[in-house]
């Protein structure tokens, strides 16, 4: 038996996005009734509609086109920005879709980055400068000084960080000199080719010293080395001046310290400090009588730095002096600098409270280096009275149980650390110093090495084996970093597959794109302050393989790269996501891949992109209006000429509503029971084109108005449309499908379905 009235079911949302078939059944669940099984290029908005996604607009090919690419923002500020094109030894930049040029040249850099090091790139920006972290090679530096003047080169440490001092005392080294070109001599195997450019600091107890000198006229002391405190004492009967002389360079030059004078009646007696190592020295000026001068260093432990030259075995190696040593002692306190080839190099950078941070290297994979405050290239440590002061670099460790690994940091008010089995905070409410810096354990998750994207005040991350997307974020009530699964609902799009890259478009919809491995992309719409979180997914003519988002006005530009196949040849694309305008004019719309566009002062018959996409097939909009897919040759013209004409891959959107259900009702549930779907409402804004039924099989187009595109009329409709679906029989799911291929955009903002239930 029949109910003799149909029951008129609303979905008035899609903010649940995309869900798998496996949640096809949770009518429990509050997101039911604003899901969708199937989202495939569709864009879902957090107001609620779902639209088609936009084209991409084709900007040319990346340099090789068989190897892996990796795309880089390069924001100057809010109005000037670039995109980074980083393969196989290069960099290549672009700004507004088109390749920066120098001298008629495109503007290429040459890198040692091999294309399986791209995965590990690391990058943090200040003003004109990109700092560049890649593990295997030292942390390099891309400078824009104009438009067509970039330059890449290593960063240059005024003092870089240091390891862990020796543990073994018999493995002592003892230096021939204190200053210039020195021998090494160790005790034990120490040096090795590889330690040829790297640097030691070298500490050496230093014994107080006094130099005397006894002068009746001009005269000179020699110089002694002071590290922290001195003393003067003279005696005698004389009048003239003593002046205590400092050098900061080795002696290369001198500048007065204090001055004493006398007239045969003053006899000084003084200490003082010096804030670093430096030399000492006494100049006296006596005009009459005879002064007994004695200068004093105080002991103290001296730093030295030291880079290898040359080695000549495992115990002998020459070095330069960069900072004079102590003395010519052998020693067993010193240290090799943490970054080098031997150690690895930095993995991961941020800027924290305005100190530049480096995490991880081979070495040493849990820690963390912050340089001098406001002083991003160096990472010494200075002392007064024996204290660390509170701008020196800070080192920390994250301890914990197992060894892993730093593989991204991300800075909001606090610094958050992800490691690839946990993620740690460090505060920003205090002031950082290098004796109060207090590492937080938060989530024990890991993640992969895509880098976290942050919105607000959350950070998405791709958990560890690359299958997982979760979220996290401060919260009050735990006083703790938490946050969720946002693939939970949506395994599917997630299932056996690897995210190999992601990208955040704030503008205007607030989209995360991520790529997988096997070449889709998967969309989210992500406002967590009215909890919309919604899935879709992008397919194309090809593969996508990067994703990168670029501030361009008022909106953020998503490109993408693309691997298409053009006849026999393999090839990559740099294209760009379209902006969606809020026209009604059909032509205002790019809804075509690897679209290229041309605009003429008169009307020709003559196709573009020939050189592009030759023996493709393509669908071409003239003058607005849409001409059915054609294979493009060489000999290819337009029916009519046209003045305006755009040709590009088509791509269909499908959208499909799951299983229908009213809730509880008198006699139970109405899952299970037979039902059909005769006439759907569509809510559309700005829309043309379509087709509509209960699966891909069975479906009826929608209808609009085509003869105003005959009369060269705008076409995209707004408003609500009724469509008889084709006759299909009873099932017990009740679905609804759409389909739209044509080169139109389509927006749905609601769908009613008219439901009878068999009894």
């Amino acid at each position: 038996m029949v109910q003799p009235n149909p029951y008129y079911a609303i979905q008035p949302a899609f903010t649940a996005g995309e869900v798998s078939e496996e949640v096809a059944s949770r009518v429990d669940l509050d997101k039911y009734q604003l899901a969708l099984l199937q989202a495939e290029n569709a864009i879902i908005r957090p107001y609620g509609p779902v639209y088609k996604r936009p084209g991409s607009v084709y900007c040319g090919e990346i340099k090789y086109g068989g190897k892996d690419v990796l795309l880089y923002r390069f924001e100057y500020d809010v109005a000037l920005a670039y995109l980074l094109e980083i393969g196989e030894h290069y960099i290549r930049i672009w700004k507004d879709g088109k390749p920066l040029h120098a001298k008629g040249r495109r503007i290429d850099l040459e890198t040692p980055y091999k294309e399986r090091d791209l995965k590990n790139l690391r990058f943090v920006q200040s003003v004109d400068v990109l700092y560049i972290c890649s593990g295997r090679f030292p942390v390099k530096k891309l400078a824009r000084y104009a438009e067509d003047d970039w330059r890449l080169s290593d960063a240059a440490w005024t003092r870089p960080a240091y390891g862990d001092i020796n543990l073994d005392e018999e493995a002592t080294i003892q230096p021939s000199g204190r200053t210039g070109d020195i021998h090494l001599t160790a005790a034990k195997d120490i040096f090795t080719p590889e330690r040829v450019g790297d640097t030691m600091k070298i500490e050496q107890y230093v014994n107080g010293e006094t130099v005397s000198l006894q002068a009746t006229e001009n005269a000179e002391s020699r110089a002694l080395v002071i590290g922290k405190t001195w003393k003067i004492i003279t005696h005698g009967t004389w009048s003239g001046k003593v002046i205590v002389q400092h050098s900061k360079d080795d002696g290369a030059s001198w500048v007065d310290l204090r001055t004493y004078t006398s007239t045969d009646d003053y006899n000084p007696t003084e200490s003082g400090d010096v804030d670093e190592y430096s030399l000492l020295r006494i100049r006296a000026e006596i005009t009459k009588g005879t002064c007994h001068i004695d200068l004093s260093s105080y002991p103290y432990r001296h730093e030295g730095y030291v880079t290898i030259k040359d080695v000549a075995d495992s115990r002998n190696a020459h070095a330069h002096v960069d900072k004079i040593l102590g003395g010519i002692e052998a020693t067993a306190d010193w240290y090799w600098a943490a970054w080098s080839e031997t150690n690895g190099y930095p993995r991961s950078a941020a800027f924290f409270q305005d100190r530049l941070c480096f995490g991880g290297c081979r070495r040493y994979p849990q820690r963390l280096w912050m340089s001098r405050s406001g002083d991003y290239e160096n990472f010494s440590v200075d002392k007064e009275a024996g204290t660390v002061t509170d701008d020196s670099a800070v080192t920390a460790d994250l301890m914990s149980r197992q060894a892993y690994s730093i593989n991204h940091m991300d800075v909001g008010n606090d610094l958050v650390i992800f490691t690839d089995g946990n993620t740690w905070t460090i505060a920003g409410a205090e002031t950082v110093k290098p004796t109060n810096i207090t590492p937080k354990n938060q989530e024990n998750y890991g993640a992969s090495g895509i880098p976290p994207l942050r919105i607000g005040n959350r950070i998405i991350y791709v958990q560890r084996r690359g299958s997982v997307i979760r979220d996290t974020g401060y919260s009050y009530e735990s006083d703790g970093y938490n946050g969720t699964d946002l693939t939970l609902l949506a395994k599917h799009l997630v299932r056996g597959r690897e995210i190999v890259g992601g990208a955040y478009a704030q503008e205007p919809d607030s989209l995360l794109y991520f790529v997988t491995g096997d070449g889709e992309m998967l969309c989210l719409t992500y406002v967590i302050e009215q909890k919309v979180f919604a899935w879709s997914h992008f397919v194309t003519d090809g593969k996508y393989k990067a994703v990168c988002a670029v501030n361009s006005g008022s909106a953020d530009k998503v490109y993408i790269i693309v691997e298409r196949k053009i006849g026999e040849r393999v090839v990559q694309f740099l294209e760009y996501f379209a902006p969606m305008p809020p026209s009604k004019k059909q032509q205002d719309y790019i809804m075509m891949d690897a679209a290229l566009m041309d605009v003429r002062d008169g009307a020709t018959k003559e196709i573009p992109g020939k050189d592009v996409l030759l023996g493709k097939e393509v669908v071409i909009l003239a003058d607005g209006y849409f001409y059915e897919k054609t294979t493009l040759q060489e000999t290819s013209v337009l029916p009519e000429a046209a003045r305006r004409v755009m040709v590009g891959l088509p791509y269909k959107m499908v959208v499909e509503q799951p299983n229908w259900d009213a809730g509880l009702t008198d006699s139970g549930t109405m899952q299970g029971r037979p039902k059909t779907i005769s006439t759907a409402i569509l809510r559309l804004t700005h829309s043309f084109g379509g087709a509509i039924g209960k699966d891909a099989a069975l479906q009826n187009k929608i209808i609009y108005d085509d003869e105003r595109m005959e009369l060269g009329e705008d076409v995209l409709y707004t408003g609500d449309k009724q469509i008889t679906l084709p006759a299909g029989g009873w099932d017990t799911k009740g679905r609804t499908l759409i389909t739209h291929d044509t080169p139109y955009p389509f927006n749905l903002s609601a769908i009613i379905r008219e439901v009878t239930v068999g009894g």
